[in-house]
């Protein structure tokens, strides 16, 4: 019905629906292994899937290491005992501190490790028992979390000779090349990157002659381009399902394996317009209004108004009728999986084949 998405007795979904097809995770899974190699360069991050059906599928194929955003997201997908996971957002409070010793200790098969970019988040963990160790949050320019290369002397020697914590390494998200999409301009940023951490390194050893640690670095938008760098772990998430804006890099052979379903509700012949009941509350809504969404097999179609429970596209010499189903490419796949309590999976004969629940997506247990 729709180019290279096959769906079977569509009439039968209630619309708007999360779909995932099975096909192209393992076509994303398996292009993901053969361009690193070596499976253990790769540490994944689990915001985009928060689903322990999925880890656990990944950790079949060899990839043990993960990264996560929340507290939850650790504390559900410990259940599955990968070899390690990575809090990759800072803990700033006490009571987070707690929580995350008690997933250290209900869990504790699994290494658990947090990012920290300053003497605060070190404290906070300090005092915690089994926890694996801390990575140093380099921001490269991002300047969102993380610590500038000439600011953290303080913090290394901190970490190095004030704490009871051990460094586990790097970790440097450059998720400023996101949308960037001259190949050439991301290459530069990352050369950037590379040189902040090779001077940090520098720094590590000159002071400690420390050098046992892991390099974990990257995005979706940017790992490809440390693929060269043979002692760099590897950290892409929204690859899994990939989207409709990671798509603009033609360069990656992923495909897009999350998609919702929508359907027609009503249309405006005189505005040239059509609406669809994928709103806000369907897809993906931190983008700009016309990137949230990209409608399958209708190009010239562009979202231009969006609601909790209605998205206006404008047609553009399209044809949408009411009634009229549609599938639409999120143009952000990691803020659609919070959307759904599960997800609908497709096998590769157009057919649902099951369920893929959304484990992580509510901030309490």
């Amino acid at each position: 019905m729709f180019t290279n998405y096959k769906i079977n007795n569509i009439e039968n979904f209630e619309t708007p629906e999360h779909l995932i097809f099975e096909s192209k995770v393992n076509h994303n899974i398996s292009t993901l292994i053969s361009m690193v190699q070596d499976v253990n360069r790769l540490v994944p991050h689990a915001k985009t899937h928060k689903s322990k059906e999925m880890l656990n599928h990944l950790i079949d194929r060899g990839i043990t290491r993960h990264k996560t955003s929340t507290i939850n997201e650790l504390e559900i997908l410990g259940e599955c005992e990968p070899q390690e996971l990575i809090l990759s957002y800072p803990i700033a409070s006490k009571i987070k501190a707690q929580r995350l010793q008690k997933i250290i200790n209900k869990f504790s098969k699994t290494n658990y490790s947090s990012i920290v970019s300053s003497i605060y988040h070190v404290e906070l963990l300090n005092d915690l028992e089994g926890i694996h160790g801390v990575y140093i949050d380099l921001d490269t320019g991002m300047h969102r979390t993380g610590i500038s290369i000439n600011e953290l002397d303080d913090l290394l020697d901190f970490i190095m000779s004030k704490s009871n914590l051990d460094l586990r390494g790097i970790h440097a998200y450059d998720g400023h090349m996101h949308a960037v999409n001259n190949d050439k301009e991301r290459s530069n940023l990352a050369a950037q990157t590379l040189r902040d951490i090779r001077q940090l390194q520098e720094k590590i050893y000159s002071a400690y002659k420390f050098e046992t640690y892991d390099i974990i670095v990257g995005g979706s938008w940017s790992f490809h381009f440390y693929l060269d760098q043979k002692d760099i772990k590897l950290s892409p998430g929204t690859w899994i399902y990939w989207d409709a804006t990671n798509a603009e890099q033609k360069e990656l052979n992923f495909q897009i394996a999350g998609v919702v379903l929508g359907q027609v509700v009503d249309n405006d012949e005189l505005e040239g317009t059509a609406t669809i009941d994928i709103g806000a509350k369907a897809i993906s809504c931190d983008p700009p209004t016309e990137k949230r969404l990209k409608l399958i097999d209708k190009p010239n179609a562009i979202l231009v108004h969006q609601n909790e429970e209605h998205g206006v596209i404008k047609l553009n010499g399209e044809t949408l009728n009411i009634g009229d189903y549609v599938l639409a490419e999120p143009g952000h796949a990691c803020t659609v999986t919070p959307k759904y309590p599960h997800a609908i999976k497709i096998d590769a004969n157009g057919d649902i084949s099951g369920k893929i629940n959304s484990d992580a997506r509510d901030r309490k247990i």
